[in-house]
């Protein structure tokens, strides 16, 4: 595709992912409230989270699948639209369990723009360049997921609930009307999409699929348990709580562009999956043992910069591998790997929060984290013995 060409949807479909991003971020640093304005139990923080996964899981490998045959655009659209709708759904719950059914539709909505967004990316991305573009998008999208807390957590502190939630419908409604205006519709090379099943059978993508999976036992444990910690051990008011959740996702996306050149350059990409993953194990670890807000955030962009490391490696990868398996296919599978982590971890975090305190719940996350490593390069090995096998020695170095 030609640069101009590549450049004009490219954009648009940045400024779109980073005001719906922006406005998915603003509740993130507002469950614990929900869980408090309810008189629910601690288990519930996790619940809400695990809910927004769960039909992540449910629909993202289908809604990948269908994209490589029908075009990436009105998924996209129609996603940023329920967002918008589910926006407005979060100022009238009338129980925790109807604001378990608001973040599952949620999460449905999540579904129709990540994976589909990321494959209509890996369509316009030229070969050599999967880190660099998968970068790029990366950065828009956790720097909008990264202001959103930041925000949600001011305009709590200062007008109270309704108006976050409105702010949240506008962001949401912006994009939303940028792509039915602006953002052309995808040619995707695979109008009869290949079987989800072959994504998570190939050997490279099972690899990168276990990282995607146990990276979010750390992650889940920052982005919905820091809240917790924040509030039960620091005292911190929920303006600081953003503050702290969007150091590590603004450090994560200022620097994905350039690891993502890095992945393109070195062909090291595992490798930087483990010395990213090693980062984040370490930092998650350290909550246990700091109160002093300076070194809090130092900790969060520690873990920040290893998620950029090793996600961007990952994708650049999985978006190699979409060439052959179809862009949407292998990202809903990515992403459905992402989800499944996003449900389980935060329903063991729940109950270890109940019977053994916070701490404990930074403590497994670490250990978990640092115990992936051995079996991820297995696999990696595993994957370049297959790949030499059917190429006669002329597979890519991943």
């Amino acid at each position: 595709m030609a640069e101009s060409l590549r450049r004009g949807p490219f954009y648009i479909l940045l400024v779109s992912v980073f005001l719906g991003m922006l406005g998915l971020g603003i509740v993130l640093p507002l469950l614990p409230v929900f869980v408090e304005e309810f008189n629910a139990s601690a288990f519930w923080v996790g619940a809400l989270f695990a809910g927004y996964g769960l039909s992540r899981i449910l629909f993202t490998p289908s809604i990948g699948s269908l994209s490589d045959k029908y075009g990436r655009k009105w998924f996209i659209t129609a996603g940023l639209g329920l967002y918008t709708l589910v926006s407005i759904w979060y100022i009238f719950p009338g129980s925790i369990y109807e604001l378990f059914a608001i973040r599952f539709i949620h999460g449905i909505a999540s579904a129709m723009i990540s994976s589909v967004a990321m494959s209509y990316v890996g369509d316009l991305t030229p070969k050599g360049q999967e880190g660099v573009f998968q970068g790029k998008f990366s950065n828009v999208f956790y720097l909008g997921l990264g202001t959103g807390p930041i925000i949600g957590g001011v305009v709590y502190h200062v007008a109270g609930l309704t108006p976050v939630f409105i702010l949240m419908a506008v962001m949401s409604f912006v994009p939303f009307l940028l792509c039915i205006k602006m953002l052309p519709e995808s040619k995707p090379a695979f109008r009869t999409p290949p079987r989800m099943w072959k994504a998570f059978c190939h050997p490279r993508m099972q690899a990168n699929l276990f990282f995607r999976f146990m990276n979010t036992f750390a992650y889940t444990a920052f982005m919905v348990f820091i809240p917790v910690l924040a509030a039960t051990q620091y005292g911190y008011s929920t303006t600081l709580v953003g503050l702290v959740i969007a150091i590590e996702v603004f450090a994560m996306a200022l620097s994905l562009g350039y690891f993502g050149k890095m992945a393109d350059r070195s062909h090291k990409r595992s490798s930087m999956i483990v010395a990213g993953t090693l980062l984040v194990s370490f930092g998650t670890l350290a909550l246990i043992f700091v109160k002093f807000l300076p070194v809090v955030a130092i900790i969060a962009l520690v873990i920040g910069v290893g998620n950029a490391i090793a996600i961007v490696a990952a994708t650049a990868v999985v978006a190699i591998d979409g060439r052959e398996l179809g862009q949407g296919t292998v990202m809903g599978a990515f992403n459905t790997a992402m989800s499944v982590g996003i449900v389980v971890p935060p329903l063991i975090y729940g109950v270890v929060l109940t019977f053994w305190g916070i701490d404990a719940v930074f403590l497994i996350a670490g250990l978990i984290s640092l115990a992936s490593l051995p079996f991820f390069w297995w696999l990696v090995l595993r994957s370049r013995k297959w790949f030499a096998a059917r190429a006669a020695g002329e597979c890519q170095v991943v």
